[in-house]
């Protein structure tokens, strides 16, 4: 009997994410970005090189544009010369192609161009340069239920269990090294186990999660030449973007029975057929076909090489993701002191999701902040809530609407 645990779990997974008749769509973020910008040089009485310096000006602002779609403006502002250097100095080389628009030649030459901006590098960069947003992302997997019978020829329950964390491990291990940030184990528990109580998952049960990242895994072995056998671990991966209920990338991902078949892009394909010692078909397709002389020794080497391949492909799929542009909101504060409202405004610097601070007036007993944040104002509302130091305070909320906060002092 299968169990209730192992039933739960997948449909879990199909709630959160898509119906079952999209299992098989691609769904990838973009890897260029179209950007139409003016650019601008002073006239001179060299019309063809004031033309070549206005192109150059646009195609900075084109690129200033794309980093801007993944960097808050006061980050920009505290690391401009590391962007500087590492981006801007080279916009040339992150433009795939432009093409004029419009062009007026009067004191000031001026080109309209609309050029594609290549995100894959700008994205590393900024990431490697710590400048990314820090994405909380959960990790989910479970068997597939309709390969799960098959599954269980090769493993008992509690062994399918441990491959689905195992792929999780190596999911979360990859994020933590690309610097993002991982879930708590302990609260994504919480939610299966919310879902297997009532068939429902209440909205709070995602809060502390921007990603999350399910899964499906399938798992099938035969025999091969002799006394060897082959194996297949198949990762159906979604990535969810909680906020805004868009799933940013899904796609299947695995290795072959055949090595023809690929379930993963070239690219991928060639940087891990190596790993498994097989090396290149007779017809240069990547081999990932997983031999072992054991249903048991070939499935821990499909799992392992999937797992690998996922991890390394959904790291890189969060990476190209632009962050939602910072909410401005307005903090007004009745009923607290001056050195109290000193000590909040710090605390606020340091709570997570928050890009600036600035007080804009502080009068009769009333302080108005204005926040930059990451995130609506009623997520912004939860974390005060929540604050032992607003509870110290005394401070309650009292109102809220999209971009005001009221918090009063008892």
């Amino acid at each position: 009997m299968i169990s209730y645990r192992l039933i739960g779990f997948s449909i879990v997974l199909l709630v959160l994410c898509c119906s079952i008749n999209t299992l098989h769509a691609e769904v990838s973020a973009s890897e260029v970005q179209t950007v139409t910008v003016w650019g601008e040089s002073a006239s001179t009485n060299d019309p063809a090189q004031d033309k070549r310096l206005a192109i150059a000006h646009a195609r900075r602002k084109a690129l200033e544009q794309v980093v801007g779609s993944y960097v808050t403006s006061s980050t920009l502002v505290r690391n401009f010369q590391v962007v500087e250097d590492r981006i801007y100095s080279k916009a040339t080389g992150f433009i795939n192609s432009y093409r004029i628009l419009q062009e007026n030649r009067g004191e000031i030459q001026s080109v309209q161009i609309e050029a594609m901006v290549s995100l894959v590098p700008v994205a590393e960069i900024l990431r490697a340069s710590g400048l990314l947003r820090k994405w909380r992302v959960g990790t989910l997997m479970a068997p597939d239920q309709q390969n799960l019978n098959s599954i269980l020829r090769f493993y008992s329950k509690p062994r399918i269990m441990e491959v689905a964390g195992s792929v999780e491990s190596e999911i979360g291990k990859k994020l933590i090294q690309a610097g993002f940030k991982t879930v708590d184990p302990r609260h994504l528990e919480k939610l299966r186990k919310e879902f297997n109580k009532s068939n429902t998952i209440s909205r709070t049960s995602f809060q502390g999660i921007d990603l999350l990242i399910t899964g499906t895994i399938s798992l099938a072995a035969r025999s091969s030449v002799g006394p060897m056998h082959q194996a297949i671990c198949r990762i159906h991966c979604k990535v969810l973007r909680v906020d805004t209920g868009e799933i940013v990338y899904q796609d299947i991902v695995g290795n072959t029975f055949d090595g023809v078949n690929l379930l993963v892009n070239h690219d991928i394909a060639f940087k891990y057929a190596g790993t498994l010692g097989n090396g290149i078909l007779s017809d240069g397709t990547p081999d990932l076909r997983a031999f072992g002389i054991s249903d048991s020794a070939a499935l821990q080497k499909a799992i392992r090489l999937s797992s690998v391949m996922a991890s390394d492909i959904v790291v890189s799929q969060i990476t190209r993701i632009p962050a939602a542009a910072s909410s401005r909101i307005a903090l007004e504060i009745h009923g607290l002191e001056f050195s109290q409202l000193m000590e909040l405004e710090e605390y606020l610097k340091t709570l997570e999701g928050i890009a600036n601070v600035s007080i804009e007036e502080f009068a009769d007993g009333i302080q108005n902040m204005e926040i930059e944040y990451d995130g609506n104002a009623i997520m912004l509302a939860r974390s005060l809530n929540k604050s032992n130091l607003c509870k110290n305070m005394g401070l309650k909320v009292k109102n809220i609407t999209k971009n005001r906060i009221i918090l009063k002092s008892n």
